[in-house]
């Protein structure tokens, strides 16, 4: 019988363990990490994934970042075709729209992994990123972490690049 690892005993990070980016919004999905181990801890930054806290009957909440801060455009369900439960088109333009919005949150972990304390939050500020980042992909170069992530947005996905010395 193969011997388990603590990767498959417990869940590190759940949904529950985050605050909301905003009240209008509620936390869906907290996943695809990048990782880095950086002055004596291991850094995380997670994907936090959100979508509409309300639920309207009959209508879609497809929020979006505009000027730093998250919104939701609330549309008719008849006017959109559900591709999946994560996207829907538009039957008037064909726009395709995501039912979420990601940002990234720093996760700082003892090397034990036994203690853990979020961090700030890197989200999306400008017209290529209104529907999220995501993604992220960390390397260290000298002094500084260079970040690598997707940009979403009505344009479609782009690679970003950020940097920091010290995930503040």
């Amino acid at each position: 019988m193969p011997t388990q690892t603590i990767w498959q005993k417990r869940q590190l990070l759940g949904p529950q363990d985050f605050t909301p980016s905003h009240p209008s919004l509620r936390v869906a999905g907290v996943f695809n990490p990048g990782a880095v181990l950086w002055n004596d801890s291991i850094i995380l930054l997670v994907r936090v994934a959100e979508q509409a806290a309300e639920d309207r009957p009959g209508w879609v909440g497809l929020p979006r970042w505009e000027g730093g801060r998250p919104v939701i455009d609330w549309v008719v369900e008849s006017d959109v075709e559900w591709i999946d439960r994560r996207v829907v088109r538009h039957l008037s333009t064909g726009l395709m729209r995501l039912t979420f919005l990601s940002h990234l949150r720093v996760v700082r972990l003892d090397k034990g992994l036994r203690s853990w304390s979020c961090g700030p939050a890197l989200t999306p500020t400008g017209d290529s990123e209104c529907f999220g980042i995501e993604d992220p992909r960390i390397t260290p170069i000298d002094s500084a972490c260079w970040i690598t992530y997707v940009a979403v947005s009505r344009h479609g996905v782009a690679t970003a690049l950020a940097s920091t010395t010290d995930f503040q």
